[in-house]
């Protein structure tokens, strides 16, 4: 049994502080860096909390950070008393669910820290943690942050053409963009304000011809080109994601028992930050940039970076499948940015995430994240992309380009290009704008980190000061968002409504104002809530067997990092079988010139901050051994029947080491699965073991074991993922 407590040790143990294994236990990982850049190159656990008063803990862009920092005996004890009950609980659960959260009656998993979204629950009882004295030291903190970004991009009116008019469909931050109760779902209505629809807000200028960044000869989300009902429509939408961003961070600073407001992102190397040290990669320097604000109103806020590069052979492909494992499941927004990898029919993937999204606890968001872009738009010359976000806008779904949010500030590239000075050329330092990120300018000038905190691009993937427009566009439209949300329930408290009752469903229902009430400030006007899963609408590019579904994948990921729970148990496994993660060290995928800057301060403190999460691995056994581990499958959330196993490591592996291995042999319930009826999905590192049940006579069952048996033989196998629907 010590292999077996070793994978339970891996998922639950405390070490991992109960989600996953700690940041230092991944760090210490050859590399693969050939590997991964020719890969490149071709182109939780529910938070749970104790009391209702929320207490700011530390928080980190790492797979640990939960921990509490009170020191007090009495919370040592309480920890401590936890502590025993969880490693309790945790052992008997490995059997039933390798951290499986616990299953409610209809399937799905109960979060008891998160306020429900559809049922009817009287909520006039719970106290609101937020009060006004909060509400106004938030409101000092955001107000400052934007005030901020004004400066630092020469004005509001340019900082919000880089960071808000630049996405692929505008933002309208504007109140009277919110939707309200009286308006409808269905309603189409003007805001009357066609200022902020300009496609070319790049100073009214002719782009030209140039080499480097394209410019897009049919922009579809044009307004000068709609007819009036789809202008109309066009102005719905507006208001529908405007509509899904307030009420995002509404939810999250009034429900009383939520203490961490947490974005996540799933991508390639581009997300990881590769090329850089981790701590510039844009996650990290949005972490930093939101907490100030964040803590404002006596939250956490982590930005989980589960980027990953090629060399392990994942892809959006697959990795969409795992989302309730690589991020929180409770996470209240997801960026995807798989750029590089997306060679035509990515809106599936996209698709399927935006909707398994919707059936997470807290419906986030998903916002895409393109590292290049056209000099005047981001991806609204595509059909598919501004399908998706006017099917989708209801529920937020964005897009932002990096070259797009630099081109919208009105800086003449194109004439730098022509005469040979390319910005976005590999290792250029100055975006036109400033010549370093913020924090590289507080460093004094012959610092060797400040010139390399400029660099735009450092080859095909972005910079320090290229990530730092990413982190400064979602912090922008985030933050105004927030301050959005401010207003209205300041409004609310100040006329001694229920706060609860404009965002979450409560005994006294909806307040649906009267007529004579629909000309009162639109702060005063009933917000629509969350729109009913049930009518979500029909998918438009993915398969509906697998898009239909009530809950997402579930997913055992055996790569790094992950920052949810596994989705998948292990009912038993032989000592044949041993878990394996690359030791990657601290210079992994770090560029050159911050290597050797931080080899010479040989500063351990910044070995860590540089050090890059991710890393391939998986279960394996050795050639010539023999063992079987046997999987327990969730059935009670597998409604669509699909089976999947990935292997490690590279894109074309699965032939050789599953569907042509003679000596690995799958089944279900002792039932021997058929080579034959398999095929490569959803990417080629992937063997779909299952299409969906009632295919070739399987059926759903109360209880669904998957063995996997290796019978000697020289091929050796590693399984880095399973994945059930």
């Amino acid at each position: 049994m010590g292999l077996f407590n070793a994978i339970d040790e891996f998922f639950t143990g405390p070490a991992a502080e109960v989600e996953m294994m700690s940041a230092s236990e991944q760090r210490e990982q050859a590399q693969r860096l050939n590997e991964l850049q020719d890969e490149e190159e071709t182109f939780g656990l529910t938070e749970k909390s104790s009391a209702n008063i929320r207490q700011l803990s530390s928080s980190s862009n790492s797979c640990s950070g939960n921990a509490s920092n009170d020191s007090g005996g009495s919370v040592k004890l309480l920890l401590s008393l936890i502590g025993g009950f969880v490693a309790i609980y945790l052992t008997y659960e490995y059997g039933v669910g390798n951290g499986v959260k616990i299953s409610s009656s209809d399937g799905g998993i109960n979060h008891p820290a998160i306020l429900p979204t559809d049922t009817s629950t009287n909520l006039d009882a719970v106290p609101t943690t937020f009060t006004k004295e909060i509400l106004h030291d938030t409101r000092q903190a955001a107000t400052e942050f934007i005030d901020l970004l004004h400066n630092y991009y020469g004005g509001e009116n340019k900082a919000k053409a880089m960071l808000v008019e630049s996405w692929q469909a505008h933002w309208n931050l504007e109140k009277d963009a919110i939707l309200s109760y009286n308006d409808g779902v269905d309603d189409r209505n003007n805001d009357d304000n066609d200022d902020d629809d300009s496609v070319n807000n790049p100073g009214e200028r002719s782009l030209g011809k140039k080499k480097g960044v394209k410019k897009a000869k049919n922009i579809l989300n044009n307004p000068d080109n709609m007819t009036p009902e789809e202008l109309s429509q066009h102005h719905h939408h507006k208001k529908e994601r405007t509509t899904k961003l307030v009420t995002t961070m509404a939810r999250a600073l009034l429900n009383p028992e939520q203490t961490k407001f947490t974005i996540g992102t799933i991508g390639s190397s581009v997300a990881a930050g590769h090329d850089n040290c981790h701590y510039d990669s844009y996650e990290s320097q949005l972490e930093r940039t939101l907490t100030p604000i964040f803590n404002a109103a006596k939250m956490d806020l982590q930005v989980q970076n589960a980027g990953e590069g090629g060399g392990c052979g994942d892809s959006h492909k697959n990795q969409v499948f795992c989302v309730a494992q690589n991020l929180s499941p409770d996470v209240d927004i997801i960026h995807y940015s798989w750029t590089y990898f997306e060679k035509g029919g990515a809106e599936e993937q996209r698709e399927q995430l935006v909707r398994w999204a919707q059936h997470m606890p807290r419906r986030p968001m998903v916002h895409h994240l393109v590292a290049r872009g056209k000099a005047n738009t981001c991806e609204a010359d595509s059909a598919e992309n501004v399908a998706l976000d006017r099917t989708y806008a209801l529920y937020g779904y964005n897009a932002f380009c990096i070259q797009t949010g630099l081109y919208f500030g009105g800086h003449d590239y194109d004439t730098e290009i022509a005469n040979d000075q390319n910005r976005f050329g590999w290792q250029n330092h100055g975006d036109g704008y400033h010549n370093t990120t913020r924090y590289g300018e507080a460093l004094p000038d012959d610092d060797p980190r400040k010139e390399s905190l400029g660099v735009v691009y450092r080859n095909w993937h972005p910079g320090p000061l290229g990530f730092q427009i990413a982190s400064d566009a979602f912090a922008y439209v985030y933050i105004s968002g927030l301050l959005l949300a401010l207003d209205i329930i300041e409004e609310d408290m100040e006329s001694d409504e229920n706060v609860f009752e404009r965002w979450f469903d409560t005994s006294a229902g909806r307040r649906v104002l009267d007529v004579e009430e629909e000309d009162r400030h639109v702060g005063q006007r009933q917000l629509l809530q969350l729109p009913p899963l049930e009518k979500m609408p029909d998918p438009q590019f993915c398969d509906p067997l697998y898009c239909n579904t009530p809950h997402p994948p579930r997913c055992l990921n055996y790569e790094l990092p992950t920052f949810g729970p596994a989705g998948i148990s292990v009912n038993s496994v032989t000592d044949n079988w041993s878990l394996w993660h690359e030791p990657n060290k601290w210079n992994y995928m770090v560029g050159k010139v911050d290597i050797a800057i931080f080899k010479k301060k040989n500063d351990p403190e910044w070995f860590e901050k540089c050090t890059h999460l991710d890393a391939c691995g998986g279960m394996t056994t050795s050639g010539k051994g023999t063992g079987k581990i046997v999987y327990d499958l969730p059935v009670e959330q597998m409604t669509a029947g699909l089976v999947v196993i990935c292997v490690c490591c590279g894109k074309k592996i699965s032939e050789s080491m599953v569907l042509n291995n003679d000596n690995l042999v799958f089944k279900l319930n002792d039932r021997v699965l058929d080579k034959k009826d398999m095929d490569l999905y959803p990417a080629d590192k992937c063997v779909r073991l299952l299409k969906g049940f009632e295919e070739d006579g399987y059926e759903k069952e109360e209880k669904m074991l998957l063995s996997v048996e290796v019978l000697g033989g020289e091929t050796e196998v590693k399984i880095s993922h399973v994945i059930v629907l």
